[in-house]
């Protein structure tokens, strides 16, 4: 057997495990129960928009992109996780003009007012979660929550979720939702095997008026 011949056999077999062992997965399901006076008050049909996220490794992607429209006087999609140093846009789809803002203080920011077909950005540099509003229309509500590397994922509204392609390691998975306590498990990953983990996390129904940018009760309501 020639060089040539045992050096190609050893690198397509470096490359096979190599694309075998790219790394593990984890999957299951997320309940959100209701939180009231009284406790919690039992599991919703809806379980969407709770995000799973690796909470220890720091991959920070600046190239990163994405959108929340805002179209009806809706912000689209309500929750939106991105990996901290990426860029979110805010096109403007409604025939009349937003103004975009957080109050959130580590994320402060004020987009000021403007129309239908432009769209202006924010980059979130660092983790955290980022309450998004409008200051003319009380009821557009978002929540951007910036994550510290790629392996997350955001449920529907059956509650599932799956990350692959995780590197091999113990690890701390957060299951955080907008309006109440996220839940956190320890799990090990393990190269080309896929793990099974369920979340339960609690949604409050409890709702508190917001305030507009300056700090002051909205004047009407649009």
């Amino acid at each position: 057997m020639s060089q040539i011949y045992k050096k190609l056999i050893f690198v397509s077999a470096v490359l096979f495990v190599g694309a075998v062992y790219a790394g593990g997965n984890i999957e299951g399901q997320v309940t959100v129960k209701s939180k009231g006076l009284f406790g919690k008050d039992g599991a919703k049909g809806d379980a969407s928009n709770v995000v799973i996220f690796l909470e220890e490794l720091q991959q920070p992607n600046p190239n990163g992109k994405s959108q929340i429209v805002q179209k009806g006087k809706q912000f689209s999609p309500r929750v939106l996780p991105i990996v901290m140093g990426g860029v979110v846009e805010f096109p403007n789809d409604d025939p009349f003009n937003h103004n975009v803002f957080s109050p959130t203080p580590e994320y402060k920011f004020d987009l000021d007012y403007y129309g239908t077909g432009k769209s202006k950005n924010v980059r979130f540099a660092k983790s955290g979660a980022v309450r998004i509003y409008c200051n003319i229309h009380s009821n557009m509500v978002a929540d951007v929550l910036v994550v510290p590397n790629p392996y997350f994922a955001k449920t529907g509204k059956d509650g599932r979720f799956r990350i692959n392609n995780i590197p091999a390691g113990k690890y701390t998975f957060v299951a955080w939702q907008p309006t109440g306590a996220s839940e956190k498990r320890g799990i090990a990953v393990v190269d080309g095997k896929t793990i099974s983990v369920n979340f339960e996390v609690e949604e409050s129904v409890f709702s508190i008026k917001h305030k507009n940018k300056y700090g002051k009760a909205y004047d009407k309501e649009y």
